[in-house]
């Protein structure tokens, strides 16, 4: 049947190079496993993409380097879950898809599936906008937008097609990938690098934001507190509104380190590499290795940079007039028209609004300034009278390009494995294509429906879909970990592992509830599934563990 996966025959040089790694210490094997991996660069691709660029931007701005723990230990709990599925893929003869499907429900099989297709679909789009703004903006290349996203996509369908051959392509898009990743993280660097020889960086910060703090959950970074002294007597909004957004930030960080689309696709590109049971302890070290830890380098350097240029500065938001400049004006006054209606009803006219909002105590105003989002434009101009605005934009442009087309290359990938799966042939070159021309196609549009309401109407839609199937398809990889019928006596998770499971499915499906019930009717709607579809989950598989 091709719902199975290939059988995997090892060489026996290949058995006695991974025996001879087994039997080293935690260093040996770190080192010797590292020139081994290869599926973990996918995923790092495409979780480090336009998603993971903003949030860790916005971490910077509002809490300094007091969250600097915070993406690693997310990403840590999505890793444990990915460790998981990569070891019932190389345990089981069949793709986790089918084991869903026969073991738990059908029905939770092809909502994994189609949420892979809808996200990868969707938010290709939004890597492509982010591609054309590093080429248009930072590189500062005059072309027209739809000429780049044709290259985009382009690039990235050559690349899909190129790996599906198989054999030894696999390995070159890896590589490519590899490098791509290595691009942003060294750009990223550069900048965090000229910031600390320039002074701005404070190193025992970073170090002290590197340790866990509940507390921020329940009050705002220490950094702030004469900020939100300074609004007299609105510090009381101050705090609580500054603790909102900071514990929103946090909790949607456990939501979304890993994608839903994600944990589709570590099964294939497992498989598509060759490995089987002898390799299990070499996916646990190149999750590690080409995942876990790219992903917290790229992200923390970007938190460094954003709290070094931005944390507590209002001079690049308001000029000396004390009016917002005209490229953050729009954040900047969503942030007072919410200290005003907090007061009462806002006036219809919106000029009236923005009369109102410069009204308000200077205090108040500089820290919404302080509080306003800021992208890698921004970033890349305040690092100008260091580096100079030519290197400073190449640094960036030449980062985020990297960081969107290696993304959009995996979205396409994990479409082409959905798309050839929904017909039962995982893999095959022409299905395979088919699927991974869907992202390209609607990419190459970028500039129209990921922008106004047209991206409204995408975004919301595929970010419930998504945020609702990711706590199911945790559901699904831990009951598979405990099946008799997809696992051998002695294969199944232990008490610890089950236990460490437990807690990074809870977490992720607390975040998801909390993100949902942030998001209108919609999110209701997405609660409702995520609950039926649990149920849904949880019946099928003591149904079937009955039977057997």
């Amino acid at each position: 049947m091709s719902d199975y996966t290939p059988s995997v025959d090892v060489s026996p040089k290949e058995s006695e190079k991974l025996q001879q790694i087994h039997s080293k210490g935690f260093v040996g094997k770190l080192s010797s496993y590292a020139r081994l991996t290869g599926p973990g660069w996918l995923q790092a691709a495409v979780t480090l993409g336009g998603g993971s660029l903003a949030s860790a931007l916005y971490l910077g701005v509002i809490s300094g380097y007091s969250l600097m723990w915070l993406q690693p230990l997310a990403m840590l709990c999505g890793v444990i879950m990915l460790m998981a599925l990569a070891h019932v893929t190389l345990g089981n003869k069949k793709y986790p898809f089918t084991s869903v499907k026969e073991t738990i429900s059908p029905v939770l099989a092809w909502s994994w599936l189609g949420a892979t297709v809808v996200a990868d679909v969707v938010f290709c789009a939004a890597q492509a906008s982010l591609g054309v703004a590093a080429v248009q903006q930072n590189l500062g290349i005059n072309i027209n937008a739809y000429i780049i996203t044709i290259i985009l996509s382009a690039i990235g369908l050559a690349s899909a097609a190129l790996y599906a051959l198989g054999s030894n392509a696999v390995k070159q898009l890896e590589f490519i990938l590899k490098i791509l990743v290595g691009i942003v993280i060294v750009c990223f660097a550069a900048a965090a690098v000229t910031l600390l020889f320039s002074g701005k960086v404070n190193l025992g910060a970073i170090f002290a934001g590197l340790i866990p703090n509940p507390m921020a959950l329940f009050k705002p970074a220490t950094s702030l507190d004469a900020m939100i002294a300074a609004t007299g007597p609105s510090a009381d909004y101050w705090n609580n509104y500054v603790t909102d957004l900071q514990r929103s930030r946090i909790i949607a960080a456990f939501g979304t380190a890993v994608g839903i689309n994600m944990t589709f696709l570590l099964p294939y590109t497992l498989v598509k590499r060759g490995w089987g049971k002898v390799h299990r302890e070499l996916s646990r070290f190149d999750l590690v290795i080409a995942l876990f830890l790219p992903f917290s380098l790229a992200t923390g350097l970007l938190v460094i940079c954003a709290a070094s240029s931005f944390h507590g500065q209002t001079t690049d938001v308001l000029d000396s007039n004390g009016r917002p400049v005209p490229s953050l004006e729009a954040g900047y006054y969503k942030i007072l028209n919410q200290r005003l209606v907090a007061e009462g009803d806002l006036p219809v006219d919106p000029a009236a609004t923005r009369e109102m909002a410069n009204q308000l105590p200077l205090a108040e105003r500089e820290l919404a300034a302080a509080l306003t989002n800021r992208d890698a434009k921004q970033l890349s101009n305040t690092l100008a009278p260091i580096m100079g605005q030519g290197m400073a934009d190449l640094v960036f442009g030449v980062g985020i390009l990297a960081m969107a087309l290696s993304t959009m290359m995996v979205h396409m990938l994990m479409n082409g494995f959905a798309i050839s799966q929904s017909v039962g042939k995982p893999g095959k070159f022409k299905p395979f294509v088919i699927g991974a021309s869907m992202p390209a196609l609607l990419a190459i549009f970028a500039p129209f429906v990921w922008s106004g309401d047209a991206k409204a109407a995408l975004q919301i839609p595929a970010a419930v879909i998504a945020t609702t199937l990711l706590p199911i398809a945790y559901l699904a990889i831990l009951l598979l970990m405990n099946s008799r019928k997809t696992l051998q006596d002695g294969e199944r998770a232990s008490p610890i592992v089950n236990i460490l499971m437990v807690i990074s499915a809870g977490i992720a499906t607390f975040a998801s509830f909390w993100l949902l019930s942030h998001k209108g009717t919609a999110g209701m709607i997405g609660i409702a599934g995520l609950i039926l579809l649990a149920l849904t989950g949880v019946f099928g598989f003591w149904r079937h563990k009955r039977k057997a």
